[in-house]
């Protein structure tokens, strides 16, 4: 199991590289630096719900592909922390 950001941060990534769309230019258009999105897909930094609703729209997917199932992500309550 992986903390939430990581899976979100690896989800995206593979989503964006999927659609052959550049990091600068997802990055351009939900307004942010290129390096910053470097950091939230390595899970590195949280990222907001608005923010990932964003990506969503530009990448033109589904929340699904992004947001992992509840059983794949290490959380206190699982006993995983």
């Amino acid at each position: 199991m992986q903390p939430v950001q990581k899976l979100i941060g690896m989800s995206i990534k593979l989503a964006r590289t999927k659609r052959s769309i550049p990091q600068a230019k997802l990055a351009e258009k939900i307004g942010i630096e290129a390096s910053y999105l470097s950091r939230i897909e390595r899970g590195v930094v949280p990222v907001s719900c608005e923010r990932i609703y964003e990506i969503i729209h530009v990448l033109r997917c589904k929340p699904s592909e992004i947001f992992p199932e509840p059983d794949d992500v290490k959380t206190k309550i699982n006993g995983e922390s």
